[in-house]
């Protein structure tokens, strides 16, 4: 059952460490998302650069690593490779907790309205054993989120439902709401950060990005 816990007062230090999700293979796209550009600039580069000032660790994960020789030469906290074994999203998030065992906040990579107020608000309200998720048009946003340790033990779901919402209602989590929950700092109402790249008629309909 989804435990929906009241808000947290502001704190941003529990947050230190920043996953970007990479792997995407954007097969409608015709190449791996991360290297779709935006106002000439990679979708990779761009969470990179925007993330790197907010957290003092910044790691990526994806499926390929030759995939980081057709960008300029960034700087990771680590290079983490999606397990060969994993089956979905729920085995790559948790190896990766797992692995660096700490409070991250994810940001999938085809997210280029995601900015710097809306990641900060939402760590500012993660505490232990907390996982803090957006809410978008009533849809949780697990790909712009804070996930916790905690959420480790609810990732083996008994049903075998092993899709990532169904893991957000199991954990112990923490909703924001768009706009509601967030300051004007984060963007119009009408802007939402938590739209996504999904078609090439995406990019040919955003206009420049700021």
């Amino acid at each position: 059952m989804e435990k929906v816990l009241p808000m947290n007062p502001p704190d941003t230090r529990t947050v230190s460490d920043c996953v970007i999700l990479a792997g995407g293979l954007g097969t409608r796209m015709g190449q791996p998302k991360a290297l779709l550009k935006l106002d000439g600039v990679t979708l990779l580069e761009r969470q990179h650069d925007q993330l790197s000032a907010l957290f003092p660790r910044i790691s990526v994960a994806l499926k390929d690593p030759s995939l980081l020789d057709t960008v300029e030469d960034l700087s990771w906290h680590q290079v983490l490779l999606d397990p060969p074994e994993s089956r979905c999203l729920v085995d790559v998030i948790g190896s990766i907790i797992e692995r660096l065992a700490a409070p991250i906040f994810f940001a999938a990579v085809d997210l280029p309205l995601l900015n710097s107020a809306t990641v900060s608000t939402i760590c500012s309200h993660h505490s232990p054993g907390i996982s803090v998720i957006p809410v978008d048009d009533h849809r949780p946003q697990p790909l712009a989120a804070v996930w916790d340790p905690s959420a480790l033990e609810f990732s083996s779901p008994p049903d075998g439902d092993l899709a990532l919402l169904a893991w957000v209602k199991r954990s112990s989590t923490r909703l924001l709401h768009w706009p509601e929950h967030f300051s004007p700092a984060s963007g119009p109402p009408t802007q939402s950060p938590f739209k996504n790249l999904n078609s090439p008629k995406d990019l040919d309909s955003w206009g420049p990005l700021a």
